[in-house]
């Protein structure tokens, strides 16, 4: 089952997904829609940071109270979109210790002090800005825009940054598990 057109991956993926106890302190700390954000990368798979960075089937997040928001990336080239999901497969490819949470910078993020982390480990909402990173970009606006992003945002603050450009992030799909 093909859920989106090819050419027009990724998509920025935010989750609501309140099963858990972190999923739940992060909505609570943030008072926040999202405690989660991911790419849809290909066909039915997410790249997703939890414990270790990987691909999930789509399945384990369309389930009873979840809630989903598909943001396409409206300024890349075909070309940077490639980009993006090669930043991706070359983060899915490495060692598993390389791929590891940053558990420390969710504590950070819970007293208030993003800058509490490991550099080379990354959370959810440090990850999708990394791989947009990646992608070369010659539009000076949109440059500026993704080089500007925050560097330890929280999914509900990285919601809201792409919010204030709707000319390069739109929504292009909601799926809510009570209207499914």
């Amino acid at each position: 089952m093909k859920f989106f057109p090819e050419k027009k991956m990724p998509y920025i993926v935010f989750s609501d997904h309140t099963s858990g106890l972190i999923e739940w302190l992060i909505k609570f700390r943030t008072k926040g829609h999202y405690n989660h954000v991911m790419f849809s990368h290909r066909q039915e798979f997410f790249a997703s940071q939890g414990i270790l960075y990987s691909e999930t089937p789509f399945r384990r997040y369309m389930k009873k109270g979840n809630r989903l928001k598909f943001v396409e990336i409206i300024g890349f080239s075909d070309a940077q979109k490639l980009m993006v999901i090669e930043s991706i497969k070359k983060k899915l490819a490495l060692p598993f210790y390389k791929r590891i949470y940053d558990f420390l910078g969710i504590i950070g993020q819970a007293v208030g002090v993003g800058i509490i982390n490991v550099p080379w480990y990354d959370y959810c909402s440090e990850d999708v800005p990394e791989h947009l990173k990646a992608a070369i970009i010659t539009d000076a606006d949109l440059k500026s825009v993704i080089t500007a992003m925050p560097t330890h945002m929280n999914p509900e603050s990285f919601n809201a940054y792409l919010k204030k450009f709707p000319q390069y992030f739109k929504v292009a799909y909601k799926w809510d598990s009570d209207a499914a």
